[in-house]
């Protein structure tokens, strides 16, 4: 079993990558203000490159983290999701679409625009 501690800082490497990112760009700019051209420039660019790196890894981690559904799971969802469009709770509905697949406002409000098309043409 993973303690706590090594959980947390796998889904949060990015905060590192930044952190050390912001203090190369930091050591860099102290550079070029004592007038050590090279290294200073060598610094900024590694704090972007920490930085580009920081970001990536939060892209890849929040995309590992939204939920794997199963088909089962999702043709129960559609039951309950048209029945809350039905009595007029569409808000609800996009809500409980987003908490169960982890998906965007954008995309859990089209979804829910589907079904309800799709009933209305019923």
């Amino acid at each position: 079993m993973k303690s706590k501690i090594s959980i947390f800082m796998k889904s949060k490497t990015w905060i590192l990558w930044l952190v050390a990112g912001i203090c190369f760009l930091f050591v860099g700019v102290m550079d070029l203000i004592d007038k050590n051209n090279f290294s200073g420039v060598i610094s900024i660019l590694l704090g972007g490159f920490y930085i580009i790196l920081s970001r990536i890894n939060y892209k890849r981690e929040s995309k590992s983290n939204q939920s794997e559904v199963t088909d089962a799971v999702l043709k129960n969802m559609d039951i309950e999701l048209r029945n809350l469009i039905a009595e007029g709770e569409k808000i609800k509905a996009i809500k409980k679409y987003r908490m169960v697949t982890g998906l965007g406002l954008l995309e859990a409000k089209e979804y829910v625009d589907l079904l309800g098309e799709e009933k209305s043409n019923k």
